[in-house]
């Protein structure tokens, strides 16, 4: 029954409430008026491919609207004991390479990546916040971690990208990245890439044209 609740009950219930539209256009109505920005939360991690692709998909897509991009690194995530976990991540890899196709990116790597591998990382960016130098970070990482490199990832291939994009050496903050777990999981998704944006959560990697679409809904577009 349990398992049955987290793999189709909860997502079932958690679509059908996102389709909930008033509350958030009064909302993003009342931030536009004190001049406040939108916010797109996205929980992502630097293991996944789907996250690589996404994180910079967003990111383009974001450009000429007027929202912060939250983006919320995390290493656990998933349904607890899940007996598909192992096909789930080779399965990740052939669709990581489908999702590359699509921004003109070829797949680097043939084997997924154990979570942990890349936790240092999650540990930086968590402890940053949101803004044109987190993001410039996380995009350039993915990118290099899934489609420019196929070896080990160590930290001193990653410290200078980080000094470039901050100007300062990396804090490493495990905490943050439990907290973004934790908040992954109170708004409804539990796997990577998600995006969380005006009271609805979208799979990130396939949904990006309707998140912007959602945004512009909302108001968040900019007019030329």
């Amino acid at each position: 029954m349990r398992d049955w609740l987290e793999r189709e009950l909860g997502p079932r219930l958690i679509v059908a409430a996102s389709t909930v539209t008033l509350p958030a256009l009064a909302m993003a109505r009342a931030r536009q008026i004190l001049g406040r920005s939108g916010r797109l939360e996205m929980y992502f991690g630097f293991d996944d491919p789907a996250s690589a692709y996404a994180v910079s998909d967003l990111g383009r897509r974001l450009v000429g609207r007027n929202v912060i991009f939250d983006l919320r690194p995390v290493v656990q995530r998933g349904i607890k004991d899940d007996p598909a976990l192992e096909p789930k991540r080779a399965y990740a890899i052939t669709d990581g390479r489908r999702l590359g196709r699509r921004i003109g990116l070829t797949l680097s790597r043939s084997e997924a990546i154990a979570p942990q591998k890349t936790a240092f990382l999650a540990t930086w960016a968590a402890a940053a916040p949101p803004g044109a130098s987190l993001t410039r970070f996380c995009t350039e990482a993915c990118r290099r971690i899934w489609f420019e490199s196929d070896g080990e990832i160590e930290a001193a291939q990653y410290e200078p990208l980080w000094r470039e994009c901050f100007g300062a050496s990396p804090i490493a903050d495990p905490e943050a990245v439990r907290l973004n777990e934790k908040k992954m999981s109170s708004r409804g998704p539990y796997e990577t890439p998600a995006a969380w944006v005006g009271g609805r959560w979208f799979f990130a990697q396939d949904r990006s044209a309707q998140v912007a679409d959602w945004l512009d809904e909302l108001g968040w577009k900019v007019e030329r």
